[in-house]
């Protein structure tokens, strides 16, 4: 029922941008990631490099490298720090983040629950600071295919202005080739604000998952930062 109740809540705020304010357009975006994880006992260690693409994928919105390091406290929590690099043709960012993560496991069944702070740095001397919540369901109907859907929002502030970024919601699917190597294929969509105009965007994310090791003492949250 309380996983049933946050999904109820998300959709009503997305149904009500849609209804209270003129989009003004759709874009087919493309995320493209590679991603390696290695770890041991309570810790897990991660490094990605992707690549976002806009404008029906014809631009390059940016690309960036990202490394994340998980504490695995216990079977159900999570502390999870991590930096993103990022490169945009018209500046480079530089993004600490400290997330906290609780998930719950019912056999074949993970819920997982993404609670994180960030700041965004940029070389032009501005800087901002954001708050995501998001949730995710992977259940795994077989042991090569693990279904899965996302939903989740971002808070951003600043000393200038506050506002709620985005909601962002979709389904997706894993295909385990072996115990080393996982493809995640999602589709995304997206409502975004810009200075008060809001924009969708339909996003597939394709992510090729390499897991050096998996020596792990709890399993870990499956969830990736969108």
């Amino acid at each position: 029922m309380r996983n049933i109740l946050i999904l109820s809540l998300l959709f009503t705020i997305v149904n009500s941008f849609a209804q209270t304010n003129s989009i003004p357009n759709w874009d087919n975006q493309l995320y493209l990631g590679n991603k390696i994880t290695a770890g041991k006992n309570d810790w897990k260690f991660s490094g990605e490099l992707q690549v976002r693409l806009k404008n029906s994928t014809k631009s390059l919105n940016y690309y960036f490298v990202e490394g994340v390091v998980s504490y695995l406290i216990s079977k159900d929590w999570e502390i999870v720090p991590d930096f993103r690099f990022s490169i945009k043709p018209d500046k480079t960012e530089f993004r600490p983040g400290f997330g906290i993560v609780y998930k719950t496991m019912k056999k074949n069944f993970q819920f997982v629950n993404q609670l994180k702070w960030q700041t965004d740095f940029d070389t032009e001397g501005n800087s901002e600071n954001a708050m995501r919540y998001a949730i995710f369901f992977n259940y795994m109907i077989h042991k090569k295919y693990i279904p899965n859907f996302v939903a989740g929002a971002l808070y951003r502030w600043s000393d200038n202005d506050n506002f709620l970024q985005f909601v962002r919601f979709g389904p997706g699917l894993a295909f385990v080739f072996d115990v080393k190597h996982v493809l995640n294929i999602n589709y995304l969509l997206s409502v975004k604000n810009y200075d008060g105009d809001w924009a969708w965007a339909g996003i597939p994310a394709i992510q090729l998952v390499i897991n050096i090791n998996k020596d792990y003492k709890y399993v870990p949250a499956k969830y990736f930062n969108f």
